[in-house]
C-alpha cells in the first residue's frame, strides 16, 4: 500500500510537470560550479582602497617644494621674506625659483630616496637615532632630523642653493635603500 501511494504520488507530480530536456536533467543532476575560467584571478584585480595602510605596501618616500636660486645670499633673503609673511612659499616659489618647477609653486611631486641631489636628500630623509629600541623587534628607533611644513635652507648642491619645505615624509619600518648598517647579530 505505501510502495503503491509513492508511486501514485509521483506519477501525480510527473504528470504536471513540464517535459525535461535532457541538458536540463544533466545540469539539475550536477549544479554548475561557483568559479569561472578566470575567478581565481579576481582578487589579484580587486579594487581595494590600501591608502590608510601605506607601511604594508609602501616604501620610504616624500613631498617636497623647492626654491632654486643662484647664491646664499639670495635664499638667505627669500627666506627672511617667509618668515616675516611677505611671500607665501609658493608665491617666492613662482617669482624667485630658476627651476622648472617655479611654475607649480616649486612642487616636486612624491619621490623616493636617491632620486634629489645628496644633499637635497639628506634634508628630506634623515634620520637621527632617539637612543631607543622598538619593543617589537628590539631594533633602533629613529626619528626624522627635520620638521615637515618648515623652511629649510639654503642647501647647497651643484644646481644652486635650496630652500626646502618637507609637505609629507612617510618613512617604512624598513626599508633597503636606507639600510647602510650591517647586521649586529647578539
Amino acid at each position: 500500500m505505501v510502495l503503491s501511494l509513492v508511486t501514485a504520488t509521483t506519477l501525480a507530480f510527473s504528470l504536471h510537470a513540464a517535459p525535461r530536456s535532457p541538458i536540463a536533467a544533466a545540469t539539475q543532476r550536477f549544479p554548475a560550479p561557483h568559479m569561472g575560467l578566470f575567478d581565481g584571478l579576481a582578487k589579484a584585480f580587486e579594487n581595494k582602497d590600501y591608502s590608510q595602510s601605506p607601511g604594508t605596501y609602501e616604501q620610504t618616500n616624500a613631498r617636497a617644494s623647492h626654491i632654486l636660486v643662484a647664491t646664499e645670499e639670495q635664499a638667505s633673503k627669500i627666506k627672511d621674506q617667509i618668515a616675516a609673511g611677505d611671500f607665501d612659499f609658493s608665491e617666492a616659489a613662482v617669482k624667485f625659483s630658476t627651476c622648472a618647477s617655479a611654475s607649480r609653486g616649486g612642487k616636486l611631486g612624491k619621490f623616493v630616496p636617491g632620486s634629489m641631489a645628496k644633499e637635497f636628500d639628506d634634508v628630506v630623509f634623515k634620520l637621527n637615532d632617539t637612543g631607543e629600541l622598538n619593543p617589537k623587534n628590539e631594533a633602533a628607533l629613529y626619528e626624522p632630523a627635520y620638521g615637515l611644513d618648515e623652511v629649510h635652507g639654503p642647501v647647497q648642491t651643484k644646481f644652486g642653493y635650496h630652500l626646502i619645505k618637507i609637505e609629507t615624509r612617510y618613512i617604512a619600518d624598513f626599508d633597503f635603500r636606507l639600510k647602510e648598517e650591517g647586521v649586529v647579530e647578539i
